[in-house]
């Protein structure tokens, strides 16, 4: 499946499509790491812009750096390519438009060690485009050690996972297998894999140490809301009948982001999308009261469906349930 492995050697997975913005940072933040028994790999997944000879540029003054380049097939195709064609016992990812700090293959080398995990990661700033400085915001992530049907449920319960700091043993993707590659899966693939792992029983660590920054900008893939909110209820569809919650917790689960989504939509201007996801949300749930007025409510007045939820809706189901002593959406 892969080459020759090398022992303690990190192999640094870095997808790119049209990447020439902010490929070099990204490849200069690898380049600062204190640990530096790595190799880099960039995936070129079909750019028609400068991020080959960027790269090359890079390839030119350190052997580390290797470049390969294949027709556009996604992140999941991309990193696959990535990996099939690495060396190290340990695997770790960096998209084109994503920082590390210094520290941090040092740091999580050290921890899967000591730990005896299968797969580490960490937390991370969130910044806007150029503002690098900004450390104010943390993506979501959990803190300490991980695995089993526990873990499982909590990963379809909230992403805590950010793929950028994740450091993981390649043993561990012989056992579940690699990104996946369908179409409908892009953006969301990582959460797939650590949902495999989880369910196979591998052994996750959260570390408290924040190791990355995580670049938001106008042409990123989540940079609309609802593209992230969908993902996420994707990917929670196809795992959730897997998971050991309750047939009340899942209906929450389901609701909360059909919800999210709906939301995000609307906010975007895209109201007919928007009408589709309500209507989904009401097939499954043609019980629910607060539903079946949302469904009249985005077909009369889609501009203050938002508002109208939010402020009435919602909250008068969150009181009902609490008097009532019920904890599910209905």
């Amino acid at each position: 499946m892969f080459k020759t492995m090398s022992k303690n050697l990190v192999s640094i997975i870095m997808p790119a499509y049209n990447a020439e913005k902010y490929i070099a940072d990204s490849i200069r933040s690898v380049l600062a790491q204190t640990y530096q028994n790595w190799e880099l790999i960039v995936v070129d997944d079909g750019s028609n812009d400068r991020t080959a000879a960027i790269v090359h540029e890079f390839v030119g003054r350190d052997r580390r750096i290797k470049y390969l380049f294949q027709e556009n097939g996604r992140l999941g195709k991309a990193r696959n390519t990535g990996i099939r064609n690495s060396m190290g016992s340990l695997v770790a990812f960096l998209d084109s438009d994503d920082l590390w700090l210094p520290a941090k293959l040092d740091a999580q080398t050290r921890a899967i060690a000591v730990n005896n995990a299968d797969v580490v990661y960490s937390k991370s700033y969130v910044f806007n485009d150029e503002n690098i400085n900004d450390e104010k915001k943390t993506l979501p992530s959990s803190v300490g050690k991980r695995s089993g049907p526990e873990f499982f449920d909590s990963l379809i319960r909230e992403p805590q996972i950010p793929v950028l700091t994740v450091l993981l043993k390649r043993s561990a993707l012989d056992k579940v297998g690699l990104f996946e590659e369908r179409k409908e899966y892009h953006g969301c693939e990582d959460s797939d894999l650590w949902l495999r792992m989880a369910r196979a029983g591998l052994v996750f660590y959260g570390m408290s140490d924040v190791l990355a920054r995580y670049r938001r900008h106008q042409t990123a893939m989540t940079a609309a809301s609802s593209n992230m909110f969908k993902l996420t209820l994707l990917i929670v569809q196809r795992y959730i009948d897997q998971s050991g919650l309750s047939e009340m917790e899942k209906q929450k689960r389901l609701t909360g982001l059909y919800r999210e989504v709906v939301a995000a939509l609307i906010d975007e201007g895209n109201i007919s999308e928007a009408k589709q996801f309500v209507h989904e949300l009401y097939l499954r749930n043609r019980n629910s009261i607060v539903t079946r007025l949302q469904k009249i409510l985005i077909s009369i007045w889609p501009q203050q469906f938002n508002f109208i939820s939010r402020e009435c809706l919602y909250r008068t189901e969150w009181h009902l349930q609490n008097s009532f002593g019920r904890g599910k959406t209905d």
